[in-house]
């Protein structure tokens, strides 16, 4: 989980979208943003199609590894 994970994190980096950024649309705590983004609690369904919609995170991202 923490590699597939690793390509999240990336993608995030990569396109300047901030850990805050993610924490606001998944209505969330910083802290808690931070933890799933780690791969330390998983994301939701919801929560990946909330990133894709709102932050154009592809889904495909939540399975590569």
């Amino acid at each position: 989980m923490a590699e597939k994970l690793f390509v999240l994190s990336g993608y995030l980096k990569s396109h300047d979208i901030k850990q805050q950024e993610v924490a606001d649309v998944l209505n969330k705590t910083l802290t808690t943003a931070n933890r799933k983004i780690r791969g330390k609690i998983p994301f939701t369904v919801k929560e990946i199609q909330l990133l894709h919609d709102q932050l154009d995170v592809p889904i495909l991202i939540f399975f590569e590894s």
